[in-house]
């Protein structure tokens, strides 16, 4: 029971002591960390959890690795911000791997960057035609950043002058098919608004709905459970039937039946 209570204690003090220094050393997303801020994050990890778990009386050894390390990292995060060189050093910088519609292939390997990688990011842009970007980087935490060429950029309702007026943030009114009540009080609504409104999108069934919200306008969004899309695409490799004349022959026969 003593060691229980001692890993209790220490686990205690491991877990305040990574919220303190977290917080003090300030936050960013995920996809935002550099590769040096990653590293950081599972050495603090490590450390911690060696003072969380440790029965052999050194907890005080590692409190106090613990606030050197985060000591080294805010001051090395300090220097970095005063000195272009060396944060350029610790966090790197982008590196261009589409140029003029072309894939800088030398690039791609500096960065550790495979072909699949850069057009899944691409697509995850709404880029499905190389040849439409005028400039691509790989940004210090990984994320690519694209310019289209000017003329494939679609005008603003600015350039249009076509006066807009902003429908406020989307509110989660269904999720997983469960109602957020306390969502539909917040806008003034009901749930008989609610089955009126899915009623008129033709869904009688509230557990059929994955997700659904309300703008500030009251419109409805819906997803349900069972998407009915036609000619849905299938980009995976993994192929059902060898690709045959036989195969086209039969593909052919049942779009004409």
């Amino acid at each position: 029971m003593e060691k229980l209570d001692q890993v209790l204690l220490q686990t205690f003090i491991a877990f305040f002591a990574i919220l303190i220094l977290t917080r003090i050393l300030g936050k960013q997303q995920i996809n935002q960390l550099t590769f040096y801020e990653y590293i950081n994050g599972i050495t603090f990890g490590s450390i911690a959890a060696n003072l969380a778990s440790d029965t052999d009386q050194h907890m005080a050894l590692h409190l106090a690795g613990l606030i050197f390390f985060g000591i080294l990292t805010g001051l090395m995060a300090f220097i970095s911000m005063k000195s272009r060189p060396l944060r350029k050093l610790i966090a790197g910088e982008p590196v261009i791997v589409i140029q003029d519609g072309k894939i800088l292939e030398n690039n791609l390997k500096k960065m550790r960057y495979n072909l699949d990688e850069l057009t899944s990011e691409l697509r995850s842009k709404n880029v499905f035609d190389i040849a439409d970007v005028e400039l691509a980087l790989i940004e210090p935490s990984g994320k690519l950043s694209i310019l289209k060429y000017a003329e494939l950029i679609p005008p603003t309702r600015q350039d249009l002058n076509i006066p807009a007026n902003s429908k406020g943030l989307d509110i989660e009114v269904i999720m997983d098919g469960k109602v957020i009540y306390t969502n539909l009080e917040k806008m003034g609504l009901d749930g008989r608004w609610l089955l009126n409104q899915l009623e008129i999108k033709g869904i009688n069934n509230i557990k059929h709905v994955a997700y659904a919200s309300v703008d500030a306008n009251h419109q409805l969004f819906v997803d349900t459970y069972e998407d009915k899309i036609e000619g849905l695409i299938d980009i995976s490799d993994d192929f059902k039937l060898p690709l045959t004349m036989d195969t086209i022959k039969y593909g052919e026969k049942d779009e004409k039946s």
